[in-house]
């Protein structure tokens, strides 16, 4: 689909000709979504200007484009020269002509040239001319008779995006709540088991709409109904039939590690997702969006508040500028030249406004009065201008690289680049449904959910936990007219804590297991805390591969699947029939391919190796060493090498022993570099630092430069190496 803009201003011979479904950029990696994602968004604000237009001799018009689904008429030479001509991904911006009617008869022209050239024909019938409010009417319908389309009030969506909003937004989003509503239905009617029904959700129904989440903001009544969209489908066994919730539907959005099934709310999704704009915009200022979006709303940066400055603004911009400024206090400047910051109210000093002595003026002092003449932090200066706290907290920090630019970066990743996720987590841990201290909160989630098995055998264990198994005590409780005794014994009432621990059939189960377990040495305790402590300790005290907990696992699927039996097919139980199945359970989860992390070496231009070196015979080598001094934020370096015998020590500030060795081992480079070693190899003891060295990865935003720096000298000379020290 093709995207036309014209403007109708009295400049002849020049047509504006945007064909924004390829825009991209010859400098960036092809990502389809961005791409796609770029293009809504100035589409969107193209409308919005044109719908803005209401007064004035100028016009404007825009073009939607349908082309003929005849693809065996495209031609391919005509293709592969365009690809070969532009390369892969494409940027093509035309010139743009702009209005009037020999620019009109132009395009008609132009648009037979490329049915010509590409095999390609506009569908006339579908395609239509969308004009300002103030153009006039005879004007318009001119103008369509040249190109024999028709005009529409309208624009609708482009790439499957809303562009052109009413003043009621909600109404450009029922269709996408009813399809969503039609999968769903159809999707109940399979009886799919809750662990399907999880990958569902994550992987379709949210999956499908990330698209269009970063491209406009949801309305808020919109969010809510694709909610309570999601958790109906994950009670709901089929579509006759009205299910029980039996959790509400704050705990099932919880993160895992709180207790709740990390269920997504779509309205935190859709801010997390929109602040992907912003930090485009920021971060690649040569990019197609950044040039059209910048000079709009250059009154909003760098960083936007919740309303914006700009009168009028798009629909999409007042979104994006309330969901940066929900996150500008995770946004952190880093520091280079100090040209874009401001020293005394900016967050620069670890994502922190810095504290001034009382006697600091903002014009007692710039970023170069902090700095020594070798551009490392100046101790005295530090503390005259800042309170100790916070001059510690500075001189810890490495020195800013005037040689670069100032830049933002999100303090909660440790690259420093903001990802949907991580903004995701910041806003779930700054809402006020927050999971708050709790049993539920300091539960071994992160052990139960890491086991490696299906997802059924966490599932149902945490729906134990929760108390939400349909026992007939449970039923019972919630009206359903049932009979309460255990379908095992017959003699108590079926609670979960009967069921699975105390029941006689269930105890001899414990103990026929290899595990040898009493479940009824200290019953005091309730099934919860029971269940809790043995994870914990199966995890701590016995083997790695965790057998032994998936074992204690299987037991509960056993239980479970033994005493359904019982009830919907009448059939017999003893304890070692329970036994063997929780075997068979065990060994058919051994048969699951189990996707472990594996981390491939990859290439790299720095000899990082545990092994030694054959060097040549005037080669020098440095041990480094790092522990920590008189206070947590102060360390010792010893760097030793074998012309000396007496080691150099220095005392350095750092947040962490991991700074602490990066700047250890920068000093010993400049140590080496000012004595002109052509042959050095650095041993350190951090095994951290010598993996990231190694890697290609982005590395921490907190020592980009010095790790910047000590990758520049590694490549300088070809005869440095740095090793990890075994000894």
């Amino acid at each position: 689909m093709l995207f036309i803009y014209l403007a109708s201003k009295c400049l002849a011979n020049r047509i504006k000709l945007v064909i924004s479904s390829i825009v991209s950029e010859t400098q960036q990696a092809f990502v389809p979504s961005r791409l796609m994602s770029d293009g809504c968004l100035i589409t969107h604000e193209i409308m919005h200007y044109l719908n803005k237009t209401t007064k004035g001799t100028v016009s404007y018009a825009a073009l939607k484009l349908d082309m003929h689904k005849a693809f065996d008429r495209v031609s391919w030479p005509f293709l592969m020269a365009i690809l070969k001509k532009f390369g892969f991904p494409i940027f093509w911006q035309n010139i743009i002509w702009e209005s009037n009617p020999a620019s009109f008869e132009s395009l008609r022209d132009l648009f037979r040239c490329f049915e010509l050239a590409s095999g390609q024909m506009i569908n006339l019938d579908k395609s239509f001319i969308k004009f300002s409010p103030n153009a006039p009417p005879d004007f318009k319908s001119y103008m369509a008779s040249i190109l024999k389309m028709k005009t529409s009030d309208c624009f609708g969506n482009y790439l499957g995006v809303p562009v052109d909003l009413p003043s009621k937004k909600s109404l450009v989003f029922r269709p996408l709540v009813d399809k969503m509503t039609s999968r769903v239905i159809a999707w109940s009617s399979l009886h799919l088991s809750q662990p399907c029904k999880l990958i569902i959700i994550n992987s379709i129904l949210l999956g499908s709409i990330c698209f269009l989440l970063a491209s406009i903001p949801f309305p808020t009544g919109i969010c809510k109904k694709i909610d309570s969209l999601i958790i109906a489908f994950w009670w709901r066994k089929d579509v006759r039939h009205r299910s029980i919730h039996w959790l509400s539907r704050d705990s099932l959005q919880l993160p895992r590690e709180h207790g709740g099934l990390g269920l997504k709310f779509v309205a935190l999704l859709s801010q997390a997702s929109l602040m992907t704009n912003f930090w485009r915009l920021h971060h690649q200022p040569s990019g197609i969006l950044a040039k059209y979006m910048i000079p709009k709303y250059r009154k909003d940066l760098p960083i936007p508040a919740a309303k914006s400055k700009v009168s009028r603004p798009s629909f999409v911009w007042s979104g994006i500028c309330r969901a940066a400024s929900v996150f500008s206090p995770g946004l952190s400047w880093k520091l280079g030249n100090g040209s874009s910051v401001d020293l005394f109210t900016s967050r620069w000093v670890n994502g922190s406004t810095p504290s001034l002595r009382p006697s600091s003026t903002a014009s007692s002092f710039v970023l170069s009065d902090l700095l020594t003449i070798s551009g490392v932090w100046d101790h005295f200066a530090v503390f005259r201008f800042f309170t100790p706290s916070c001059a510690k907290v500075i001189i810890a920090m490495e020195p800013p690289h005037i040689n670069i630019d100032d830049f933002l970066y999100w303090k909660y990743t440790e690259d420093g680049v903001y990802t949907v996720r991580s903004g995701y987590d910041y806003l779930m841990s700054q809402s006020s449904f927050s999971c708050s201290p709790s049993f539920y909160s300091a539960f071994p989630w992160k052990i139960l959910w890491g086991v490696h098995s299906s997802t059924k055998l966490p599932l149902l264990v945490w729906r134990i936990i929760h108390n939400i198994l349909p026992s007939l005590e449970n039923l019972f409780v919630r009206g359903i007219q049932v009979s309460t005794s255990c379908v095992f014994c017959h003699s108590q009432t079926e609670s979960l804590d009967h069921l699975f621990r105390t029941c006689t059939v269930t105890r001899h189960v414990w103990l026929l297991s290899s595990l040898g377990l009493n479940s009824v040495a200290n019953p005091t305790i309730c099934l919860q805390r029971w269940i809790a402590d043995l994870i914990c300790y199966f995890h701590r005290f016995t083997d790695s591969t965790d057998q032994c907990l998936l074992r204690f696992l299987c037991i509960f699927k056993a239980i479970w699947m033994v005493r359904n039996s019982v009830v919907f097919d009448n059939c017999s139980v003893n304890p070692s029939q329970i036994f063997h199945l929780s075997d068979y359970i065990l060994a058919s989860l051994s048969q699951l391919p189990v996707f472990w992390p594996s981390y491939s070496k990859p290439h790299n231009n720095f000899a990082i190796s545990t092994l030694d070196y054959a060097l040549p015979y005037f080669s020098v080598t440095y041990l480094i060493l790092v522990c920590r001094a008189f206070s947590r934020d102060q360390y010792i370096v010893s760097s030793s090498d074998t012309t000396c015998c007496t080691p150099a020590l220095s005392l350095v500030r750092a947040s962490s022993l991991f700074a602490a060795s990066t700047k250890g081992l920068l000093i010993t480079m400049y140590r080496a570099h000012s004595a002109s070693l052509p042959s050095v190899s650095f041993r350190i003891a951090s095994k951290k630092l010598s993996s990231v060295l190694a890697s290609t990865k982005p590395v921490p935003i907190e020592l980009r430069h010095s790790l910047s720096t000590i990758r520049c000298f590694l490549r300088m000379y070809a005869l440095w190496s740095v090793s990890l020290d075994t000894g």
